[in-house]
């Protein structure tokens, strides 16, 4: 019988101590290889730098907030900046800025948020023609159709992510009501009577762009309720820069007269019984199904502005630029995300590694005192290994190899329940903000952590070893 057989019979005479010992080995080791995962994948996630863009615009507020609305639509936007902004900022000859996408959100289905973009959020336009500088949601990636084609910039149209299109069972040619006020309780919520038609699905990015129902910016700005916002907005805006000025606040606009009646009475502001009340829209449609929007440019409102510099130090001009401005602010998204992570995650993540380490080191005086245990009650036996001609470093040896064995064994079972906990992990982040973890990918760390428990758990089985090593034959035999 050789050193492993052996070894495999030891462990089967005293079965119940070895895989509680196997048991606690696996859960340290899991639980530290869960943490690593974590921790790499989550730095990897929320400190990325493989945006297809490096910077985002949008209205002077968190810079925090505007980077989790935009990039990973949590939370809710932090207000609006003109539209203006966004045709500077796309000037072909811009010297910063190479692309830049508006983006305006508000609305909503069935959880998942609606954002008014324009057609140069894909590669190619509704009749097929290739667009230039199309967004990137990554480095070097862009959109791809699992099926249809991208919205027409000037109708009615949609395109969803593939999550969208599993959890609502939206498809081609599916229509649809957006509702208002996005994140609030459904009961607030108010529903447009506009209804997008779907006409393309997304293939799957593994991004939170999945989540989210991409629709024409001219058709967001054609609901009556953003309309009436927008207008208010304005008049808001107006005021403050009157009051900013020193002026007195503007006397609202006189009441239009009365228009006589055929009979010579006044109309009244109510509209008599029967009367037909004419409703006024905030679009018309042309003969070709476009929209044809009735709120002035000027007036249009966005919620940010996706940049992709020309590169280098234009980058930081770009931000230095509006910090000095009082109506927008520009913010590196992975420089914010890099933050966000070293502040709220880092530190949480270091301190779990050391206790799970510390796990591992109570596992490894398991061992030591499971083989300890195993030794002393099998003295005579070790006796009798001797008397028949094994050397003291065979038995030490054997000893070793049992402890290192658990170790190995415990190890690579530890490395399954860790990714497995990852797994889990990666579910949720992809509930949570639609993004999902690598879980399956290891790093090098996590192999050199594996030896390092097995060599760990040798040195455990070192003690016992040694006392096995010290066994006077005769003592035991003439014992017995």
């Amino acid at each position: 019988m050789n050193s492993f057989q052996l070894v495999l019979k030891q462990m089967r005479q005293r079965a119940l101590s070895s895989w509680l010992t196997l048991l606690s080995v696996t859960l340290g080791v899991g639980l530290a290889i869960a943490i690593m995962v974590f921790q790499r994948e989550g730095e990897a996630l929320f400190s990325q730098a493989d945006f297809g863009y490096d910077i985002i615009v949008g209205p002077k507020a968190s810079p925090l907030q505007l980077v989790l609305n935009t990039v990973y639509h949590l939370d809710v936007s932090p207000g609006n900046i003109p539209y203006s902004i966004y045709e500077q900022l796309s000037a072909p000859n811009h010297p910063l800025v190479r692309n830049a996408i508006p983006y305006a959100v508000g609305d909503e289905f069935q959880g998942h948020r609606i954002v008014g973009t324009i057609d140069r959020a894909f590669p190619f336009s509704f009749d097929g023609s290739p667009l230039n500088r199309p967004l990137q949601y990554r480095k070097d990636k862009a959109f791809e159709f699992a099926q249809g084609r991208p919205f027409h910039p000037q109708k009615f149209e949609a395109v969803i992510g593939s999550d969208v299109a599993l959890r609502t069972g939206l498809k081609l040619g599916s229509k649809f009501k957006a509702q208002h006020d996005a994140g609030s309780s459904a009961v607030e919520k108010e529903e447009h009577d506009e209804q997008w038609e779907v006409v393309g699905i997304l293939k799957q990015t593994k991004t939170a762009n999945d989540r989210i129902i991409f629709i024409p910016l001219i058709s967001f700005f054609a609901i009556p309720k953003h309309e009436q916002y927008l207008e208010q907005l304005e008049q808001f805006q107006k005021q403050m820069d009157a009051m900013n000025a020193g002026a007195t606040k503007p006397a609202p606009p006189p009441a239009k007269p009365a228009k006589p009646a055929p009979s010579g009475e006044l109309l009244s502001d109510a509209p008599k019984e029967g009367a037909h009340h004419e409703h006024e829209e905030a679009y018309e449609m042309n003969p070709d199904g476009t929209i044809a929007l009735k709120l002035e440019k000027e007036k249009w409102k966005v919620s940010a502005i996706l940049i992709q510099s020309r590169g280098g130090f234009q980058n930081q001009m770009l931000i230095y630029q509006f910090k000095n401005r009082t109506d927008a602010m520009a913010v590196n998204p992975a420089m914010e995300m890099r933050t966000f992570y070293d502040t709220f995650f880092k530190g949480s993540s270091t301190l779990l590694l050391v206790i799970s380490l510390l796990v591992t080191i109570v596992a490894a005086v398991s061992i030591l005192v499971s083989i300890y245990n195993s030794v002393m009650a099998r003295l005579r036996e070790i006796a009798i290994l001797r008397a028949l001609g094994a050397t003291r470093a065979r038995i030490l040896a054997l000893i070793c190899i049992e402890a290192g064995l658990i170790g190995l064994v415990g190890g690579i079972l530890g490395l399954f329940i860790g990714h497995l906990l990852g797994l889990g992990g990666s579910v949720f982040m992809n509930h949570l903000i639609g993004q999902e973890i690598h879980w399956l990918a290891t790093d090098k760390r996590e192999w050199i952590y594996l030896v390092v428990v097995v060599v760990l758990a040798v040195f455990a089985g070192l003690v016992p070893a040694m006392r096995a090593y010290k066994t006077p034959v005769a003592t035991h035999l003439v014992a017995v």
